[in-house]
């Protein structure tokens, strides 16, 4: 039956790492000036698209990608199947297409503030490390009156 068939396809793609089937795609390799409007004109010769949001184009990046929500999983499977590494109509050249994780198994990368964050508090570490140890070399490092064993 197709649900057993799907089953089996879940299963694969769940061992290769790849996400669960979801009604939601990442879809990487579209052209630099892709917007929401092209991007669903593009995926909705191919089904029902709820929703497509480009995302903004990475400096030194060479493609733009987009998360698209289909109306269904089937029509997103479809789409995973038979369009990643494929041109679709109306671009040049191939798209990569594949089930985006779910935002709540995604871990902490990116998002809001992300790497911003990570580096402030980088920073606040450093700065407070340099102050323990002194401008000497002091506490425990040594110095005059190190703590070093004398004999």
């Amino acid at each position: 039956s197709v649900a057993f068939v799907l089953t089996l396809q879940n299963q694969e793609i769940m061992a290769k790492g790849q996400a669960a089937p979801t009604e939601t795609l990442m879809v990487k390799g579209l052209p630099t000036d892709c917007n929401d409007e092209k991007c669903n004109a593009i995926f909705s010769q191919y089904g029902s698209v709820k929703q497509a949001k480009v995302l903004p184009v990475a400096a030194g990046k060479s493609a733009a990608a987009a998360f698209v929500i289909m109306n269904s999983v089937d029509e997103a499977a479809w789409i995973v199947e038979n369009v990643n590494g494929n041109v679709p109509q109306g671009l040049q050249s191939p798209v990569e297409v594949i089930f985006a994780t779910p935002r709540e198994q995604r871990g902490d990368k990116g998002g809001k503030g992300g790497k911003g964050d990570m580096m402030k508090g980088m920073k606040g570490m450093m700065k407070g490390m340099m102050q323990s140890w002194g401008p000497y070399g002091g506490d425990s490092w040594g110095g005059k009156g190190g703590k070093g064993s004398k004999g």
